[in-house]
């Protein structure tokens, strides 16, 4: 080789690592990781459903899932310890055993976790192997509910995932949470713990939320610096790209693993910080028809074989078909709820009895000569509500059922199931102006006589909107009242046989 094309060779050479050299700096900075999240939200049941959902089939979607996984984390939207006919019972130890079982990382509270009061809430939470999240949840004290955290770093692959939890406000009105507790708005509280986690570094911001999809959008067009929105509430499985953000939720009891793939880059620029994009890929897997994993199945069958010992017992018949089903409940007179409220009227010698519709559970019909056990009792009403008797000017009478139909059209659980009186609304009034007209014992409304109502203790301190009930004198208190559930079961075995029927109770004009 010729002196001149050895020093030609070694000029090329000395270019090219001088060119690696300077480029080494900026390759260094480059990374890219795939992060998976699993995700559920809203479940009760523990076992499929007319082959719907189970935790058993859950955990075999999720172990495949793991081990297909660069990073993965397991995510849960809020509602887990209630309403069910076994959490009734249990208040919900069984779910909390079984999450646990699965593995999960982070949950956010829903609003069915306080169904039981704070001290169960706090009992389940300390039961609980991952941490629950909410950072616009704080009591008297200013401190976050008892071990909750309002956010969590995590790091994968050199990247840095900032998490953080909001629950809906709705709470005081959709469960029984302590009075001392207070509900920030999720705009503002987000807002805050975004920026938190941004100060702190987070290159990916996840949002777990417990609010409805127009919420989460709301959330996702004001607050920015969100990549994620894992959420829960709606019991949809959801898919919505909101600007640059994606909302995704699961649907209810574990009938989809959602699987979300966050493939995130991260890469130095010239001039100003490093330049992160995030690009999402997601799919929705049925648990129906998948082989349940033993371990969990195993669990899942010691929870049912104790609940089948207790509730397998007949307490009468029913001569005629009921439906509980949500849309039925929520919006107009039905058979099931004319039983519930006689039940409860004649427990407590009550002039009228009121049943929410969002307080019957079972979604399910009946048909004619059906016997009924229990567990159909259980199922229907498995919040653990409590008769209380109340003294009722006929003028606040009116009122609660203006709130009973005066969202009737959303189908919410506020719509009121009647005994001892008939209602006439038109749906198509102006809200607050939609009762035309009320009867008690077959005599028009009073609106200065006072009238004994029987309810539960949900609505009679507010709940559902029933502001106007927490005017009634208190006859019989929660502390003195009994299960809504056992006054039904023995009033159904008492009759032995009983015939709730639809006969004009509730009409629309």
């Amino acid at each position: 080789m010729s002196l001149f094309r050895r020093l030609s060779s070694l000029v090329l050479v000395a270019l090219l690592l001088a060119s690696i050299a300077t480029l080494a700096p900026v390759a260094a900075l480059a990374q890219s990781v795939k992060l998976t999240l699993l995700h559920t939200n809203d479940v009760y049941e523990i076992s499929p459903v007319r082959g719907r959902g189970g935790l058993a089939e859950l955990a075999t979607l999720l172990k495949r899932e793991r081990a297909q996984a660069q990073h993965h984390i397991t995510t849960f939207g809020g509602d887990l310890i209630s309403p069910s006919l076994m959490s009734g019972l249990t208040k919900g130890a069984q779910m909390i055993e079984l999450y646990n079982a699965l593995g999960t990382d982070l949950a956010v509270f829903g609003n069915h976790e306080f169904d039981f009061g704070d001290d169960v809430l706090k009992a389940r939470m300390n039961e609980s192997k991952f941490p629950w999240m909410a950072g616009n949840l704080t009591g008297a004290d200013g401190k976050l509910f008892h071990t909750a955290i309002a956010t969590s770093m995590k790091e994968y692959g050199g990247l840095k995932f900032g998490f953080f939890g909001v629950i809906t406000p709705e709470t005081v009105h959709l469960a029984s949470p302590g009075k001392d507790l207070k509900f920030e708005d999720y705009l503002a509280a987000s807002a805050r713990l975004v920026k938190q986690l941004k100060d702190q570094g987070a290159d990916v911001v996840v949002a777990l939320t417990h609010i409805n999809i127009a919420e989460d959008r709301e959330l996702a067009r004001r607050v920015k610096g969100i990549d994620l929105i894992l959420g829960g509430h709606d019991h949809e499985p959801i898919t919505w790209y909101e600007g640059t953000t994606l909302i995704h939720k699961a649907g209810y009891d574990a009938h989809w693993l959602a699987v979300v793939e966050l493939n995130v880059n991260k890469r130095a620029q010239a001039s100003g910080p490093p330049r992160v994009e995030v690009m999402h890929s997601w799919k929705m897997i049925p648990t129906m028809g998948v082989q349940p994993d033993p371990e969990i199945a195993a669990i899942v069958k010691k929870h049912n074989d104790k609940l089948d010992v207790e509730l397998n017992v007949e307490i009468g018949t029913s001569t005629v078909a009921m439906s509980s089903k949500r849309d039925d409940v929520r919006t107009k007179e039905t058979a099931i709820g004319n039983l519930i409220s006689d039940a409860i009227r004649e427990a407590v010698g009550a002039d009228v009895g009121l049943t929410n519709g969002g307080g019957i559970r079972g979604d399910k019909t009946y048909d004619a000569g059906v016997v009924l056990k229990r567990r159909d009792i259980l199922t229907e009403l498995p919040f653990g509500n409590k008769t209380v008797l109340l003294e009722l000017k006929g003028s606040d009478l009116k009122e609660a059922m203006e709130t009973s139909v005066g969202r009737v059209e959303e189908k919410q659980g506020r719509f009121m199931q009647v005994s001892g009186m008939t209602l006439v609304f038109d749906p198509k009034a102006e809200r607050g102006k939609r009762v035309v007209e009320i009867k008690v014992a077959g005599q028009p409304l009073d609106p200065n006589k006072t009238y004994k109502v029987a309810t539960n203790e949900y609505v009679a301190a507010g709940g559902d909107g029933f502001e106007v009930l927490k005017k009634g004198k208190s006859m019989i208190d929660e502390s003195a009242a009994k299960l809504m559930a056992s006054q039904v079961i023995d009033y159904i075995a008492a009759k032995k046989t009983v015939s709730p029927k639809v006969e004009g109770r509730i009409t629309e004009k």
